[in-house]
């Protein structure tokens, strides 16, 4: 396809240099992957390591492909031309599958950030993590043979899944809206079948990653809030990184509950959850009451954008009951931006309007004097972009280095079957 997304930014590394190969060439990776062309001169003068040390970790990233030879150049202007290098777009690709309760997207890029190849598929997660994954692995099977690619091309696969994710065992906890995915090692099941890095995030989180770095590194922290089948967040914190807590659990706010709304039967048990009350099954309920006639989800977007009456009212009201969830939030962890996601708000201004003026209203004065709260700048495409550089982050990071420039006699696994074992 030839997208570029290189205008959306990859972590800036730890300038801070522990005494170990892989990190040191994983800075000097992710430094060459976001600078575009990088000489010599520049990395020693970023990581002030000795040239004999830097040309060392540069040789070793040369010989596995990672990055190659862009010529002369570089940003210094006076003198002689210097050798640059950049990233390698040869070397395989990653890919992203951004799992959401309907519809699947999957992209196929390049460690240069260029979308090979996106594709769709239609299946509802009640199938099962079998079925499911075992679709979404034909498919990039499909995908990576149309661009003369085989299964050993690929360096990582990033997954976002809907719902709670403990990231560092690769599965779902409990989803609320996917029945039979509890525990099943999403990781180990796409490793065994492409034999490398396999991560798993919530996807509300890679939204939030993917809002995050397409900023450049402005406007942190970000706070990002889908409204969806459930609503969720993603925290993106001053320093770039996601905030996932220690199991995973951090920004779930789909059950906070909202003690004014406790008739609300939650799908979780409890009462007054904001995922009851704020979702977009919950707000069509409530136009279905109201009207007495059954609307269904895509019935209550199709309503908002003719603009009835009656879905609007509803719709204004949940807004500014999450506008006080909101506010609560934003006094705890202070952001620079707010962005709101979700089709219900890309069609009426009427949710992120409402959700301002509850925020301003109600949130300290401190923590609202330089906050803004949009819209997604990316839409759809958010939870794509932040698989696409969750992923490229994994394969440069020290242990995604460790793993690609391993010797032919090693016995390191892939994440996901190291996790598996």
């Amino acid at each position: 396809m030839g997208t570029l997304w290189t205008e959306v930014q990859l972590l800036k590394p730890d300038r801070n240099l522990a005494p170990d190969a892989h990190a040191a060439r994983s800075v000097i990776a992710r430094m060459i992957a976001d600078g575009g062309l990088v000489s010599r001169r520049e990395i020693v003068k970023v990581t002030g390591l000795a040239r004999s040390t830097i040309d060392g970790h540069l040789g070793v990233l040369l010989e596995n492909g990672l990055i190659e030879d862009g010529g002369l150049g570089g940003s210094n202007l006076r003198g002689r031309p210097a050798q640059v290098f950049k990233v390698s777009a040869a070397r395989g690709v990653v890919l992203v599958a951004d799992v959401s309760i309907e519809v699947t997207r999957l992209a196929l890029t390049t460690l240069d950030k260029v979308v090979v190849e996106r594709r769709d598929i239609d299946m509802h997660v009640e199938v099962g993590p079998t079925v499911l994954l075992g679709a979404i692995c034909d498919a990039f099977t499909e995908m990576l043979h149309a661009n003369s690619l085989a299964a050993d091309d690929a360096l990582a696969i990033s997954v976002g899944l809907p719902g709670p994710v403990d990231s560092h065992l690769g599965f779902a906890v409990r989803p609320p809206l996917m029945p039979g995915w509890d525990g099943f090692s999403v990781c180990k099941f796409m490793a065994e079948r492409f034999v490398c890095d396999v991560i798993v995030d919530n996807d509300v989180n890679l939204m939030a990653l993917g809002e995050a770095r397409a900023y450049g590194g402005a406007h942190l922290p970000l706070l990002m809030i889908n409204i969806s089948t459930g609503v969720g967040a993603g925290f993106v914190s001053e320093s770039g990184l996601l905030l996932h807590g220690a199991d995973g659990a951090a920004a779930d706010i789909g059950h906070i509950q909202m003690r004014d709304m406790s008739d609300v039967l939650c799908s979780c048990g409890n009462r007054g959850c904001l995922e009851a009350i704020a979702s977009v099954g919950a707000m069509a309920g409530r136009v279905s009451k109201a009207l007495g006639t059954p609307v269904t989800s895509k019935d209550l977007i199709s309503r908002l954008v003719l603009g009835d009456a009656t879905t609007v009212s509803v719709v204004r009201e949940t807004a500014a009951t999450l506008g006080r969830a909101i506010a609560d939030l934003v006094n705890f962890c202070n952001p620079a931006r707010i962005v709101i996601g979700g089709d219900v708000t890309e069609c009426t201004e009427d949710v992120l309007s409402q959700i301002r003026s509850v925020v301003y209203q109600q949130a300290q004065p401190l923590a609202t004097r330089n906050l803004s709260v949009t819209h997604s700048s990316l839409g759809n495409e958010a939870g794509l972009i932040g698989g696409m550089v969750s992923g490229i982050e994994q394969v440069l990071s020290p242990r995604g280095i460790q793993y690609l420039t391993r010797p032919a006699d090693s016995t390191m696994l892939p994440l996901g079957l190291q996790i598996g074992a």
